[in-house]
């Protein structure tokens, strides 16, 4: 039956009505729940007249084609963001390694970048960034790629990082010791994207755009992994899942 709830203000008093559930109320929930239920149920599978269920062969086969064009476009997603990442991140790689050289010898002085032009790729990292922030669910290997590129990303920003610390650091020793950091988180970050970039290649070639390799420069002995042979687009499905 109908119960008052009382809130008291200054001033006044309010009455709230508010009506128990009853056992019919909870007899049509439930009825409800059943019936949407069996409407699903019914869309995959259908019931024989001997109490065996059969799947719907044409809805499994709708779903299961449903499935796969939505893995194929995240991939496809993926490879352009990817790539443009790529473009963005090429020339701090590049600097980085003109200014921390692999083999672990000292660029000339003349030749040290500026703030500003570090402040450059820092923005640049933060920009490749942006391109791995929407983390759609997808496969297992389509979740180890973009996890790992937006990883690399950071990885390569905090080498970034370490670089401006570098110098503006007026003690020589940790001058020293952040340079080998930027160094070091350079190394890490490129060896990473080499991982994912591999695994890129695979989901690619999966997925019907042919090979796509999206490395950055490695330095000889980085353990950084190479790109296969093959040229980008090859083993593209003839339906126009070339990716070049």
């Amino acid at each position: 039956m109908p119960t008052e709830n009382k809130r008291s203000a200054p001033g006044t008093t309010e009455k709230v009505s508010t009506t128990a559930a009853t056992p019919t109320t909870w007899w049509l929930t439930a009825g409800a729940l059943v019936l949407v239920g069996a409407v699903v149920a019914a869309t995959v599978f259908f019931f024989t007249g001997d109490d065996t269920v059969t799947p719907d062969a044409g809805r499994v086969a709708e779903l299961e084609a449903s499935a796969v064009e939505r893995d194929v476009a995240q991939v496809e997603e993926l490879v352009q963001n990817t790539r443009t990442a790529h473009e963005e991140l090429l020339p701090v790689v590049e600097s980085l390694d003109g200014a921390v050289p692999a083999d672990g010898s000292t660029s000339p002085a003349d030749e040290e970048p500026g703030t500003g032009e570090v402040d450059d790729w820092l923005a640049a990292t933060d920009g490749a960034a942006e391109h791995f922030e929407d983390v759609p669910s997808g496969e297992t290997d389509y979740n180890i790629a973009h996890a790992g590129l937006a990883n690399s990303v950071d990885l390569l920003g905090s080498a970034v990082v370490a670089y401006s610390g570098a110098l503006e650091a007026e003690d020589e020793a940790l001058r020293t010791e952040m340079t080998e950091l930027a160094g070091d988180l350079r190394t890490q970050a490129v060896r990473s994207w080499s991982v994912s970039a591999t695994q890129l290649d695979v989901l690619s070639l999966d997925a019907g755009h042919g090979h796509v390799h999206l490395y950055l420069p490695a330095a000889p002995g980085s353990g950084a992994l190479e790109p296969d042979p093959a040229e980008d687009g090859d083993g593209a499905a003839e339906d126009g899942g070339h990716d070049h």
